[in-house]
């Protein structure tokens, strides 16, 4: 028999009334901050776990609100295994080896450092000299009076302070200092020039420089635009391995051209707002995970903050903050609510 379109089994002592499964979407917002970690356990603040405060039950969907950087990346760390490079003078077989200091630097500051640097290890003369040249965003190399070369086909051996930290030497970019300071796997051989150097544009027109090397690409020094986050377990995004090799005719015929599947979390935009944070806003991300099923209990969250190419990020010691919504299912019994306002209440 039904009535109203609702079906009863009369032939039941206890007739069931069909209900619907109805649910409410419950909002939970945590923050996290990068000095909320265990410090003993996790010395690094690009890789931790945090324990939360509740544990979540039913979880739908995941996503990152909100989130403050410093705004202080280095570009150049050891970490990152691009501060060293070496050199040799003259036809003698001794190698000099320059190691500048970790940070971010301009263009200009940059000079100065190699300049230096370079002296310091060949104090003979103090003739070395480093020129930024601002109009093809090149650096040149000169001495004075002596020949000398970069060989930059040979590794250079960095110690990491954290073991998870990828080697970059194999890479097609981004493998050491003489990359960024516009090199490539080569040996560059100094070039004589009696009259020097020249650069209209500058006040200075004519160098010094009888034997220079010229940087035969732009430098690159500012850095990453953008940051992974990955959260184990929870990761939803897919990325294109860098570096990959393929057929010219036939890019799918390489197995070596492929991705990985569910490799991140989140792509964080670095956007300047300051003199001393980077900010990136819901506007900017896009990372809305949904669950199906839900995910039945979640009482802990492990993070980790690295570089497209897998280089985990150096922030030092500069803290930073985000905000992770979770959202759960929570069954709900439809309620009728039958409210008497009193007379003399003005709504």
């Amino acid at each position: 028999m039904s009535y109203n379109g609702v079906n009863y089994n009369l032939n039941n002592s206890k007739p069931l009334i069909n209900r619907e499964q109805n649910y409410v979407l419950d909002r939970k917002l945590l923050s996290v901050h990068s000095e909320d970690r265990d410090i003993n356990k996790w010395k690094n603040s690009n890789t931790f776990e945090v324990m939360l405060p509740e544990t979540l039950s039913n979880v739908q969907s995941i996503r990152l609100i909100q989130m403050t950087l410093p705004g202080f990346f280095y570009s150049f760390s050891n970490e990152y295994q691009n501060t060293k490079f070496n050199f040799k003078v003259g036809n003698s077989s001794t190698e000099y080896n320059i190691v500048i200091n970790d940070g971010f630097y301009t263009a200009s500051q940059l000079t100065n450092e190699l300049k230096n640097k370079m002296n310091e290890a060949y104090p003979t003369d103090n003739s070395f000299n480093v020129i930024y040249d601002e109009i093809k965003h090149k650096f040149w190399f000169g001495h004075t009076d002596a020949s000398f070369n970069f060989d930059f086909t040979r590794q250079i051996a960095y110690d990491f302070s954290n073991c998870d930290q990828p080697t970059v030497w194999n890479n097609y970019t981004k493998w050491g200092l003489p990359y960024n300071l516009g090199f490539k796997k080569e040996v560059y051989n100094s070039i004589e020039d009696a009259n020097g150097v020249t650069f209209d544009y500058k006040d200075t027109i004519t160098t010094d420089l009888k034997h220079y090397i010229q940087a035969p690409l732009a430098f690159d020094i500012n850095g990453e635009n953008c940051i992974y986050m990955e959260v184990e377990k929870y990761n939803s995004y897919d990325e294109l391995y860098p570096y990959n090799e393929s057929s010219y005719t036939n890019i799918y015929s390489n197995n070596a051209y492929s991705g990985k599947v569910n490799s991140a979390f989140a792509k964080i935009p670095l956007k300047l707002v300051g003199d001393n944070a980077y900010d990136s806003r819901t506007f900017y991300l896009h990372n809305l995970v949904h669950y199906d099923p839900p995910i039945e209990r979640i009482a802990r969250l492990k993070f980790k903050f690295r570089f497209h190419d897998g280089r985990l990020v150096d922030f030092q010691n500069f803290p930073f903050d985000f905000t992770v919504e979770l959202n759960s299912l929570k069954n709900e019994i439809n309620k009728q609510y039958n409210i008497r306002i009193p007379a003399a209440y003005i709504l």
